[in-house]
């Protein structure tokens, strides 16, 4: 049986992010078995406006596809930060995301969330895991996330890897929309998502742990994408994916294009100035 912590409230990310920088670097081989749970989760609706508006998403009646990852994701945090995980918090990179929505999930919805880790596994570049994230309205799945993070380290060659679909279909996608992102970007969207990581603030604080300057969350660009196609896509039935191939600095300017076919949207994020692909976003439904 995991052991199950139940938050009454959402934690104060900040202050995890402290503790983490306080402890020592942690190793080890196997995840402890923990569970962090919130029953009772009502929308902010001011809050959900905010980040709506800072991620160019619609509003509507019922939540955008990455928003219950904001309620999840400090949830996540608390499982990184325990006793016994066995990857440092601080510096861990978001690498992959899969969202599966069945249904619509209403603003208005009385929300149960679940978060836990699985799948601690070999990275060519280090060690990732997953923290699997669980939303239910009345005992009903209706939206599940799965992220992934990496810690990097010793380097495994030859670990499998979780691999893109091809982008040839957007070798004939020349337009796309721009984005001009500045330097508080990363501060911005840590205003409205609670994600206070110091590889997303400012480079005084990314390059400690690695960073030449400030990187763009993850989550921010993939919002930002799905916002852009948010009109052709459905609101249930539809799976999204995601893979960060390189980060976002900040500031930069980036466009996304995309290929529509029946069922399906395949995007790439990428430089304007050198083409860079940083990353890679699938959405599937049955048309």
């Amino acid at each position: 049986m995991p052991k199950v912590i139940t938050l009454d409230t959402a934690p104060d990310l900040r202050q995890i992010y402290v503790s983490a920088a306080l402890r020592r670097r942690r190793v080890g081989d196997t995840l402890p078995d923990v569970r962090v749970a919130r029953a009772g989760v009502t929308v902010d609706v001011p809050a959900l406006a905010a980040y709506a508006r800072v991620c160019r998403l619609p509003l509507g009646p019922s939540l955008p596809l990455t928003y219950p990852h904001l309620l999840a994701f400090p949830m996540q945090m608390v499982v990184m930060a325990g006793d016994g995980f066995p990857l440092p918090l601080l510096g861990a990179v978001h690498v992959e995301n899969r969202i599966e929505v069945t249904r619509a999930v209403a603003v208005d919805e009385v929300l149960d969330i679940d978060v836990w880790a699985e799948d601690l596994r070999p990275h060519r570049r280090g060690t990732q895991v997953d923290l699997v994230s669980e939303v239910s309205t009345r005992g009903e799945l209706v939206w599940r996330g799965v992220s992934t993070y990496l810690a990097r380290g010793a380097e495994h060659p030859d670990a499998p890897r979780s691999e893109a679909p091809s982008t040839a279909p957007l070798d004939a996608v020349t337009g796309g929309p721009q984005w001009r992102l500045r330097g508080d970007t990363g501060r911005a969207y840590a205003g409205v998502s609670g994600d206070w990581n110091p590889i997303h603030l400012h480079a005084l604080t990314a390059r400690p742990l690695g960073f030449p300057g400030a990187i763009a969350h993850g989550m921010y660009s993939y919002a930002r994408a799905i916002g852009s196609l948010a009109s052709r896509l459905p609101a249930e039935g539809l799976t999204s994916r995601v893979w960060f191939r390189k980060p976002v600095p900040l500031p930069s300017t980036v466009r996304l294009r995309t290929a529509f076919s029946p069922g399906a949207t395949l995007s790439v994020l990428e430089s304007v100035s050198d083409d860079t692909e940083h990353a890679v976003v699938e959405n599937t439904w049955a048309p």
